[in-house]
């Protein structure tokens, strides 16, 4: 036990003007806490309190030492209380990084429900390809698609997103609709760089194995939202995750083709630092983007 514990139970003492009232709420004896205020005095090499048997009251050292230690034992109240907020009252700041996908994916529509519903948490949201150093650039979490390979993160499987090939009905009609994968190949293919179809190469399943199919186009982009835009300008045809054209699909305004050749699946995942305990605050994040994107179920799968 400490010279900041005794401190904080000087303080104790002279607020309730007794050490018996004091060993009674902290379930001392009156000998330990007698004992614990000697101690101090001793530590410091001055008397703290005149004790009579009628009263205690404080030396000029006792006055100056109680002020400092108040605010003291004030302050250790107070980062307990904030601790303890995190956890139970659901307060402070998450900071999130995801990839341009994850956010199309109606997650930062997800991220701005839960603030709605959780005012006293704030969220500092940053959107970007880049592989994050989660622990170096001080993130709490992030939603990355991919398999994790870094075996100081620990991930949590939010949902698998189907991906589809499609085109405009107006595109079909004026070029044709591809009953085969070879037949892409005379096809405008508009080309998502970010991942393992960066150089036009579109994993598809021919005679019950995946192979990686060269598909060829005038349009290239890391932005899978400038990848729908141009195919619902009849550009040509895209391989995009269901979840982004659902609706379009469902409006007719984009026909899914090739759909017994194509079984490429995204995994989502929440990640953070294996050396950083969760607190309760994004565990309930989490558990929010995960049964938001299974309410959308039928967006990806």
């Amino acid at each position: 036990m400490g010279k900041a514990d005794d401190m904080v139970l000087f303080v104790q003492v002279v607020d309730e003007g007794s050490f018996s009232r004091v060993a009674e709420k902290l379930s001392l004896t009156n000998s330990v806490v007698s004992k614990r205020i000697a101690r101090l005095e001793e530590s410091l090499n001055a008397q703290l309190l005149y004790r009579t048997t009628r009263k205690l009251s404080l030396t000029d050292a006792g006055r100056t030492l109680y002020d400092k230690a108040k605010i003291a034992k004030f302050a250790f109240q107070e980062a307990e209380n904030a601790v303890t907020g995190y956890g139970e009252d659901m307060k402070g700041n998450i900071r999130i990084t995801m990839p341009a996908v994850s956010a199309n994916l109606i997650l930062s529509e997800s991220i701005a429900e839960f603030c709605k519903q959780h005012p006293e948490i704030s969220v500092d949201l940053q959107i970007t390809n880049r592989l994050v150093d989660l622990i170096e650039e001080g993130f709490d979490l992030a939603i990355r698609t991919a398999e994790l390979e870094d075996s100081s993160l620990i991930a949590r499987r939010l949902i698998d997103s189907q991906w589809v090939i499609c085109a405009t009905p107006d595109y079909l009609e004026r070029h044709g609709t591809p009953q085969t994968p070879e037949q892409l190949r005379s096809h405008e293919c508009l080309v998502y760089k970010f991942d393992h179809t960066a150089n036009g190469i579109w994993p598809l399943y021919i005679d019950g194995t995946e192979q990686l199919l060269p598909v060829q186009g005038r349009f290239h982009s890391n932005h899978l939202n400038a990848i729908k835009q141009a195919t619902l300008s009849d550009l040509g045809i895209a391989f995009l995750p269901q979840a982004l054209v659902y609706e379009e699909m469902q409006q007719n305004m984009l026909t899914q083709i090739l759909q017994r050749f194509t079984r490429k699946k995204m995994g989502m995942y929440a990640v953070y630092p294996k050396a950083r305990q969760p607190d309760q605050k994004l565990k309930l994040l989490v558990a929010h983007l995960r049964e938001s994107l299974h309410q959308k179920q039928a967006y990806y799968c």
